[in-house]
């Protein structure tokens, strides 16, 4: 063999060697992960579902960010967790359509809500740094404090969907009463069940 033909079959072999790993490095889906924010979310996660990582963030931004910026990049992220609502029944269980974060009218720039698109079902759901206690909206709204911080880190992260439990019609005692406390109405199996189906309804492929 010429050496001007092995140089062209080495050129070959090196060219089909980077395609096959761009191939494979494009079809490699990056490791799937369930964040909750509160103890609670974080324990009835892990019980049902096993077969995946659970990462409690804490709850705000501060924590939201601190957990997020250390999962590798390219990692999928469901987010599950209690929301309050202005007229959502308590106990409902709902996909996040949209994430916004929540501004007080005094700001006047267009991207300052963050604004991001989800799903084509589910319910709108805004972000703030406490909790809310009323709503100026009159179609069925999602309130919580961490979603639109993870939201913040597309595309480094892929936020698969966002599942929130209604755990409140804006009211703080209300919340603890039904979320915190170990005999709240929405820590039941029957609560956590529809949870799971709504997970394995999104078909998120292997499970890392």
């Amino acid at each position: 063999m010429k050496i001007s033909d092995q140089s062209m079959n080495i050129k070959h072999f090196f060219i089909i060697a980077i395609a096959v790993a761009v191939i494979c490095s494009c079809s490699k889906e990056g490791k799937l992960v369930i964040l909750a924010a509160e103890e609670v979310e974080y324990n009835k996660c892990r019980e049902i579902f096993p077969e995946i990582e659970c990462i409690r963030t804490g709850v705000g931004a501060g924590n939201v960010i601190k957990t997020c910026s250390m999962l590798p990049e390219g990692t999928r992220v469901i987010n599950i967790g209690f929301a309050g609502s202005n007229n959502i029944e308590i106990g409902t269980v709902s996909l996040v359509s949209d994430t916004f974060r929540y501004t007080d009218g005094t700001y006047e720039f267009e991207d300052h809500a963050n604004p991001l698109h989800l799903s084509d079902e589910g319910l709108p759901c805004y972000t703030g740094n406490s909790f809310f206690t009323e709503s100026d909206k009159m179609e069925p709204t999602l309130y919580d404090m961490e979603l639109n911080y993870i939201a913040s880190f597309l595309p480094r992260l892929e936020l698969v969907a966002s599942i929130k439990i209604v755990s409140d019609n804006l009211n703080l005692d209300a919340y603890h009463n039904n979320a915190i406390r170990e005999s709240g109405m929405l820590t039941s199996d029957d609560v956590w069940e529809k949870v799971r189906k709504t997970v394995e309804k999104l078909k998120v492929g292997s499970i890392n």
